[in-house]
């Protein structure tokens, strides 16, 4: 449909909507303070309308109504989606910031939350209770955003990814009807929001298990940073963890561009759930390997994100209250196994890349191993998510102006050739990428799951036969 004007829109939903839901036009002078704005502007969707309901009937109103109309429409949590996929959108953004409830029930060991709310939104009232959840590793990404794709972090070794933790949502689908969905009602669609949810409606509150806190809710952080000339020696390590990675033990390697000595930089954070010595213990390669910096130390649970990387662990996503509008290119790939010869050529082509390209110089790329046990603990035919195989996952950041098309080409030749050059040792047979970290091009047997699609389609048939559903790595018909 074309656009709205700002007089059809507000004709059409306003009346019908609760006197607390707002709209809101990207003419208003308060609309990127009051609207929740998207982390990335790299291929974003285009909205001429933002409503922000306070009820979940607004929201039910507001499905039925475009649905009606033929007006596309999208929600946004917390706004970190980075696929491409959502180009094709232009419509109306249900900005959820109203569902922003955090609810615990320590003795239940339950926890629900609201559509909109962020992880930095649950630890302080955990950590105080004694109580733990698996969350991502930046705090200003939303909670509900990472579950539907599937929910990676440091703790998934121990409690599995996030959907796993998930008991149920409250829905508004296609119909616009406001459903419960749990793995006794509604458990089809239950099974197809853990992996692939994005794809069957909106969410408006679910609720999760919590477990008791790991150590007394005190984790080891270490921090180290590495001259370029210890890369090698580095992958060799972290492909001694492939068959031997202790549940409570993360590994995050991240590799930017040092201007001043003109190499790449290495800097690693490793996460222990447990006491400092423990976890020191298995350290003790890493640290043999030169480190120029270090950082020991044990922090809360509460202030865990924030610690890392010598005390800049969100500020790569969230940048203080939270980044937003950024020209971000993002690819991302799923390993199963670690190939030292492929890290290091990759090391050396970045190194030419950076020097050959100022204008790319802030690029960055995120190697996150964490535990796989308890991913592998739940069988797999249990929910949609279709790639519990992953043990490492990459993630380039590429940020620099968009807008310029030399950049661009430049970027996009640089990111396919690095993706098929781990692709060829990654242990998967084809492209395999968590759901999150999609760039959009790979295509739904990369998101989701050869042997799982067939079932997928067909609920998807069911349950949004129109195809509300369907800008964020949609499901083929």
């Amino acid at each position: 449909s074309a656009s709205l004007s700002t007089k059809d829109t507000n004709s059409l939903f306003r009346a019908k909507l609760s006197p607390g839901a707002e709209i809101y036009f990207p003419s208003n002078a308060n609309y990127t303070t009051e609207v929740t704005q998207r982390w990335s502007i790299f291929e974003a969707p285009t909205y001429y309308a933002a409503i922000k309901p306070a009820l979940a009937s607004d929201v039910q109103t507001i499905v039925k109504l475009a649905a009606q109309y033929n007006i596309p429409f999208l929600a946004t949590g917390a706004g970190h989606s980075v696929t491409t996929t959502e180009k094709a959108l232009n419509g109306v953004q249900v900005d959820l910031s109203n569902f922003n409830t955090v609810q615990l029930d320590a003795a239940a060991n339950t926890l629900t939350v609201g559509g909109a709310v962020r992880f930095g939104d649950l630890y302080n009232v955990l950590f105080a209770a004694g109580k733990e959840i698996q969350t991502g590793s930046s705090s200003c990404v939303g909670m509900l955003g990472a579950t539907l794709g599937g929910g990676i972090g440091r703790l998934q070794g121990l409690h599995g990814l996030i959907l796993d933790a998930l008991l149920s949502v409250q829905i508004v689908t296609a119909s616009g009807d406001l459903i419960t969905a749990s793995k006794t009602k509604n458990a089809d669609l239950f099974w197809a929001i853990q992996g692939a949810g994005f794809n069957f409606g909106i969410i408006t509150s679910a609720a999760y298990q919590v477990y008791d806190a790991t150590n007394g809710g005190y984790y080891m952080n270490a921090d180290l940073e590495f001259p370029a000339s210890s890369n090698a020696t580095h992958w060799e390590i972290l492909k001694s963890f492939d068959t031997a990675l202790p549940p409570a033990l993360s590994l995050t390697t991240n590799i930017g561009f040092n201007a001043s000595t003109g190499e790449p930089t290495l800097n690693f954070n490793a996460v222990y759930a447990g006491p400092q010595a423990e976890g020191l213990a298995y350290l003790a390669p890493f640290f043999a390997n030169n480190p120029l910096l270090t950082n020991v130390s044990m922090v809360p649970y509460s202030g865990l994100n924030r610690a890392t990387f010598f005390g800049h662990g969100d500020s790569g996503v969230c940048q203080g209250a939270g980044a937003e509008n950024l020209p971000l290119n993002l690819y991302g790939l799923g390993l199963k196994q670690t190939d030292p010869a492929t890290f290091s050529a990759y090391y050396a082509q970045l190194a030419d890349f950076y020097r050959a390209n100022p204008p790319l110089q802030a690029i960055m790329t995120l190697i996150q191993r964490f535990g796989t046990q308890a991913v592998l603990a739940v069988p797999d035919n249990s929910t949609s998510y279709g790639n519990r195989a992953i043990s490492t996952h990459l993630l380039f950041e590429n940020p620099y102006n968009i807008s310029n098309a030399t950049l661009n080409a430049k970027v996009t030749s640089f990111m396919l050739s690095t993706r098929a050059l781990f692709q060829t040792t990654s242990g998967f047979p084809s492209l395999t990428v968590y759901e999150n970290y999609a760039h959009g091009d790979e295509g739904a047997n990369a998101w989701y799951n050869t042997t799982k699609l067939p079932k997928l389609i067909g609920l998807k048939k069911l349950w949004d036969p129109k195809k509300l559903f369907s800008f964020t790595n949609p499901i083929p018909s």
